[in-house]
């Protein structure tokens, strides 16, 4: 016989007395109210709200504390250097080489009125266009050496901006006329809201007044109109009649 089957037989009574068995124990329920008040849910993190660099109080607080400086050092701004500016920047938020940007930026344009251009911009700008074209890059590289000592000011964005929105002797600033209101708003109905696009077809008009434009007659025509539909139709009618007075004219 397998010894470990007489082992079994010999031992057979313990093993199968109801005694040496753990009694049964029910696993606990738990309600669904339960359980969810036991589950810590991670809280969402919220985005915290831009904060801009400047404000105005603060601005003219390192001016302030920037001009005490010199006066107390007997120093010129044009002659501080990183070092100055980092005990001008003791318990402000900004950085030294922050400080340090604005308030030459500050001393170029001569005045506290952020992303202000000078007089001696604007001319050098104008300049720099007619010798440079569309290089804006370089406009600004060459601008920020000669009127803000290399320092990064000027970007080949802001350049840009600057001269097409002001400084560009193109810019049409007159009064809109019939056949523009009728080329917007057929650019709109084919463009939708990508106004540059839209500027494409008045190149001599800035991008900012032909979006406002659109705008204006838009809110115009929606204030008689009830649908979409509507409204789709008053500006075929607009378009058609000014096609009309310029046949007249013709």
């Amino acid at each position: 016989m397998d010894p470990n089957l007489s082992l079994f037989l010999l031992y057979q009574p313990y093993f199968c007395s109801p005694q040496n068995f753990l009694p049964y124990m029910s696993l606990p329920m738990f309600e669904p109210q339960q359980i969810k008040a036991e589950v810590s849910v991670p809280a969402i993190p919220i985005n915290q709200k831009y904060q801009r660099t400047w404000t105005k109080s603060e601005l003219e607080e390192v001016f302030n504390s920037t001009i005490e400086y010199c006066q107390k050092y007997n120093k010129q701004i044009e002659t501080l250097t990183i070092s100055d500016f980092a005990v001008i920047s003791m318990g402000k938020r900004q950085t030294p080489e922050q400080i340090m940007i604005k308030i030459k930026e500050v001393r170029a344009n001569g005045t506290l009125r952020p992303g202000k251009w000078s007089e001696a911009e604007d001319s050098l700008l104008a300049s720099l266009v007619q010798l440079h074209q569309s290089s804006w890059g370089r406009i600004a590289q060459v601008l920020n050496n000669e009127i803000h000592s290399k320092l990064n000011i000027r970007n080949s964005k802001t350049c840009k901006e600057r001269w097409n929105n002001y400084l560009n002797p193109g810019i049409n600033r007159a009064s809109w006329t019939v056949s523009e209101d009728s080329l917007l708003l057929k650019g709109y109905l084919q463009y939708g809201n990508k106004w540059k696009s839209i500027t494409k077809i008045l190149p001599n008009r800035i991008e900012g007044a032909i979006k406002n434009r659109i705008k204006s007659l838009l809110h115009k025509m929606k204030r008689e109109c009830k649908s979409e539909e509507e409204l789709m139709k008053e500006i075929d009618n607009f378009c058609n009649e000014a096609e009309v007075k310029k046949q007249e004219n013709i």
